[in-house]
């Protein structure tokens, strides 16, 4: 039996490779430790792991060094370590929404389809990664992150590191399972440049963001029958955050938004269009038959306190919401400006330890102003100007 769990872990931690099978991996982990180097991680699993919107791609991703560790008499509390030294990852936006993603990557690997001890200790997998770049290729700009010391791990309801029993709620009632994790870094570069074109007289300096430490908080939604994701949540925290920006910058990120708008509203009305096909064809639920198979009258009160904490964290649809807590961005005009005895310098602040700037994105029923709003945020903010 412990050779075959092992079996199933290897052969899904295999999958997000190309060049690499499981006897590679079970050859350098008999001991629960190995190194493996130059991985060619594959775009497909990782897309449908991510569960990225689709106007977004993956196209390449490479890894020049990983050390795993795997605590196999403690699979049920602990979770396997991955270590990352350096990934670079290519990525585009597709003009029309490519296909939709397929299935997640935790149950297809294993050769069954439900929910399972393999499946969650794959999921439960913490990973550190030293530094990792990732390069978007849009319509009208290019973009680079680049984050250092980054860290993916499984989390409680009250986001802290605990026992990996307590990081996720079933219910079998509704057929699904809520899973947390939290990711954080100490700091990420931003860079965005505009393309080149006939369309710009005037090129502007790219647009630089330099973060400290942040974090973002996701709240997982999977059926148990196939594993899919059903429905997530996602929360970026930002602290302090200081940005000086030229006018001609300013206005190349609301060209910026633009661009990606027409992008996100196709790929929005794609998965409205899902939501509703799903809808009208509803997965079943379980059986009573099959209730009763999986709890006993001694579990019957565990599983209706299961089901009350599951209402209490669900999640309903996908979302994504950004928090700041200080914002401090100040507007100049360019050294280019043609009256420089009349430069300006416009302020964008809320001060405060207890102020946040929030906004979120549904994907099915949004409910603020999408990315195209950007401009229109700007002007009802606070301006000061000083001549």
């Amino acid at each position: 039996m412990a050779g075959l769990i092992k079996k199933q872990i290897l052969k899904h931690l295999s999958r997000f490779a190309k060049n690499l099978s499981p006897d590679k991996i079970n050859l350098s982990t008999l001991k629960g430790e190995g190194q493996l180097t130059n991985l060619e991680l594959d775009e497909e699993v990782l897309q449908n792991m991510l569960d990225l919107p689709t106007w977004l791609a993956i196209n390449k991703v490479f890894c020049n060094k990983a050390v795993i560790r795997i605590p196999w008499t403690k699979l049920k509390t602990h979770p396997i370590s991955l270590y990352l030294d350096k990934v670079v990852m290519e990525m585009s936006t597709c003009e029309e929404p490519r296909s939709p993603n397929g299935p997640s990557p935790i149950a297809t690997a294993s050769g069954q389809s439900e929910y399972g001890f393999a499946e969650k200790v794959v999921e439960g997998i913490s990973l550190s990664v030293n530094s990792i770049v990732i390069r978007i290729k849009a319509k009208a700009f290019n973009a680079s992150f680049e984050l250092s010391q980054l860290k993916v791990y499984s989390v409680n309801t009250s986001w802290q590191l605990s026992d990996l029993r307590f990081t996720r709620i079933q219910d079998p009632q509704r057929g699904e399972i809520l899973t947390f994790k939290e990711i954080s870094w100490q700091m990420i570069r931003i860079e965005a440049d505009a393309i080149q074109s006939g369309d710009h007289e005037i090129l502007s300096a790219p647009v630089r963001l330099i973060t400290n430490q942040s974090k973002i908080k996701v709240t997982l939604k999977r059926r148990m029958k196939d594993c899919n994701v059903v429905a997530s949540k996602l929360i970026l925290f930002l602290d302090d955050l200081l940005w000086v920006l030229t006018d001609s910058q300013l206005k190349a990120m609301v060209q910026y938004a633009k661009s990606l708008s027409e992008v996100m509203e196709k790929s929005a009305q794609q998965r409205k269009s899902m939501a509703s096909e799903s809808n009208q064809n509803p997965a079943p639920a379980p059986t009573s038959q099959q209730v009763r198979t999986q709890q006993t009258a001694a579990a019957a009160d565990q599983n209706a306190t299961n089901a009350k904490l599951f209402s209490s964290y669900d999640v309903q649809e996908t979302s994504h919401h950004l928090q700041i807590k200080h914002l401090d961005l100040h507007i100049c005009d360019d050294i280019h400006s043609k009256d420089r005895e009349k430069q300006l310098r416009h302020f964008i602040t809320l001060p405060g330890n207890s102020a946040w700037l929030m906004a979120e994105r549904r994907a099915v029923h949004p409910s603020v102003p999408s990315i195209t709003g950007v401009e229109g945020v700007l002007r009802t903010l606070h301006i000061s100007q000083d001549g």
